[in-house]
């Protein structure tokens, strides 16, 4: 691809391939993070539950705080590709693409696709709340 042309200018498949690219890239980076958030949060969630019952109490209420930490810093991260993917979406339509192909999937299944990496954050946080209320209620 020619670097010199602005993406207006681009042959309507190359801007196709380009923005189809960097669709890619970001949803593979939602794929990554929400894995990271699951793993995170399991492995925390195991420890925390082996602390239970030792007695560290200290730790018992720090573990929720670090959790949530956790989700809410991989939560921006995914926020911010989901973004990135609406930009690109908006892009994709504005140079008038949908005629070649569709970027995104038909009208019936909407967004649902998007509703693990957009949920998952605050219900990981809500599971973090419920455990150090717990703790605070032993």
């Amino acid at each position: 691809m020619n670097q010199d042309l602005p993406p207006q200018t681009l042959p309507d498949w190359d801007l196709y391939r380009a923005l189809r690219e960097q669709w890619t890239h970001e949803d593979n980076l939602v794929n990554h993070r929400l894995m990271w958030l699951i793993l995170s949060e399991g492995l925390l969630f195991t420890a925390y539950g082996t602390l239970t019952t030792a007695k560290l109490h200290w730790l018992v209420f720090g573990f929720p705080m670090f959790g949530m930490a956790v989700a809410g810093v991989i939560g921006v991260s995914i926020y911010a590709a989901l973004d990135a993917t609406d930009e690109i979406a908006r892009q994709y339509e504005q140079a008038g693409l949908m005629r070649l192909c569709n970027l995104t999937p038909t009208k019936q299944v909407g967004n649902r696709g998007r509703w693990a990496p957009l949920a998952l954050p605050f219900v990981f946080g809500a599971l973090w709340v419920l455990a150090m209320a717990g703790a605070f209620g032993s």
